[in-house]
């Protein structure tokens, strides 16, 4: 009976064990898509950025084409008070006019001729960016599908897995089930085995008395450190080895 209950905890631990596995894999997954989603995420804003700044800087140079373009207009309004002048006065306040107005257009023209500059360099690397965006958007589409679908295979192989585990759990004491799980939650995998006077699963050395009622094969124990519920593997080895030589041949 006892051999039987552990045969049955031992298959299902090697079941959820496994499905514990795939599932971790499920998890780590998409985990290993995260840098780079971080990375796009990061060129997405600075070329949003980027291009905030370009179209700051043309519409800085649009309202500059238009001051240029008041400027022409009293000039050519200087000028003419200049022809119109009657006298040294008027005339020497007009000229003084259209200096100021033609100074006032050159220096425009020139800002506007380095914004211009600026915008060039800009665009281009507005540019630059954009296929960079595009490139790492690509490749992190690329690796999602990939993802998707190792995803969808171990969805498949958990479900495989898993398919013989109820007709397993059905065959197991409540009791004896109930304390599997409970282990099961909290370390991992909950049936360890003892060689050499060793719990497998804490490598920790168990009392010599539990290492005696083990040896009787006739109960499931815990061990005192880890919890795990223990048997001698030699004692498993021969009986599984006596029940072959015993089976019909």
């Amino acid at each position: 009976m006892v051999k039987e209950q552990l045969l049955l905890l031992l298959e299902l631990q090697k079941i959820d064990v496994r499905v514990n596995e795939v599932r971790t894999s499920m998890k780590a997954l998409p985990e290993k898509l995260e840098p780079a989603k971080r990375d796009l995420a990061k060129l997405e804003g600075m070329l949003a950025e980027e291009k905030k700044q370009l179209e700051d800087a043309e519409k800085f140079r649009r309202d500059q084409e238009e001051m240029i373009k008041g400027e022409e207009d009293a000039l050519k309004k200087a000028k003419f008070k200049v022809q119109a002048a009657k006298n040294t006065k008027d005339f020497a306040a007009a000229s003084r006019e259209v200096d100021n107005k033609r100074r006032s257009i050159n220096e425009r023209e020139e800002e506007v001729l380095k914004i211009i500059e600026a915008l060039d360099k800009t665009r281009a690397q507005v540019t630059a960016h954009e296929a960079d965006v595009e490139r790492l958007r690509a490749q992190v589409a690329e690796e999602e599908q990939k993802i998707q679908s190792q995803l969808a295979e171990l969805r498949t192989e958990a479900e495989s897995h898993s398919t013989g585990r109820p007709a397993i759990v059905a065959q197991i004491e409540p009791k004896l089930k109930a304390r599997y799980e409970h282990i099961l939650r909290s370390r991992g995998y909950a049936v360890a085995a003892v060689i050499a006077g060793t719990c497998q699963g804490c490598r920790m050395k168990i009392p010599p008395q539990l290492n005696n009622i083990l040896a009787r094969f006739q109960t499931i124990e815990q061990c005192p450190r880890c919890q795990r519920l223990l048997f001698r593997q030699e004692l498993l080895d021969e009986r599984m080895a006596q029940s072959a030589e015993a089976a019909p041949k």
